[in-house]
């Protein structure tokens, strides 16, 4: 018994030895940006990478929000957006072309997730109810309007207008009036 317990503990002191001489002998690695990425003058490296995907996050949301998308569901924002609110959104039909597709409706649901934000808006289209929903930071989205500020609303999903959607799918109006508004700007231009 003595034997082993003898033997056992010289084999822990050679593993506890042969990495405590590593910790000790191990510097503080340094941090150095490859020549190809360019490092901004603000950025401090988190050494045990804690929080990366959050700094990505909030990088990338900076970076596709630049067009003022992120003011959309920004709560404090005046112009934000809030379920109810009728909205044309003009979406890219691919990268590689300029054609583009409209889809008004009314906000019925908001995600707010960061970078994976997104929304879902409703219409009926030929007596058949349409929802599309779209990432806020997506590059095929090319503009997102208000046509019209939802009243009356309470509720943060609006999933019970697919039941009764009798007073908030009166668009048509509203359509034609953008489209009047937009002649009108282009004529003036």
């Amino acid at each position: 018994m003595f034997a082993f317990t003898r033997n056992l503990g010289a084999r822990l002191s050679g593993i506890t030895a042969r990495y405590a001489s590593t910790a000790t002998n191990a510097a503080k690695p340094t941090y150095t940006a490859p020549a190809s990425v360019s490092v901004p003058a603000q950025f401090k490296p988190n050494i045990k990478g804690q929080g990366v995907m959050q700094l990505i996050a909030k990088e990338e949301v900076k970076r596709m929000g630049a067009d003022g998308r992120s003011r959309l569901f920004n709560k404090s924002h005046p112009e934000c957006l809030r379920p109810g609110d009728v909205v044309l959104v003009e979406t890219l039909n691919s990268m590689s072309t300029d054609k583009t597709s409209t889809f008004v409706g009314v906000l019925i649901a908001m995600d707010r997730r960061g970078l994976h934000s997104n929304f879902t808006v409703r219409n009926v289209v030929l007596k058949v109810g349409v929802e599309m929903k779209y990432m806020l930071y997506s590059p095929l989205i090319k503009s997102v309007r208000v046509m019209k500020k939802g009243e009356g609303f309470r509720r943060a999903k609006l999933f019970y207008l697919r039941d009764n959607p009798g007073r908030a799918f009166r668009l048509e109006g509203l359509v034609k009036q953008d489209k009047a508004a937009q002649a009108k700007k282009t004529t003036k231009a």
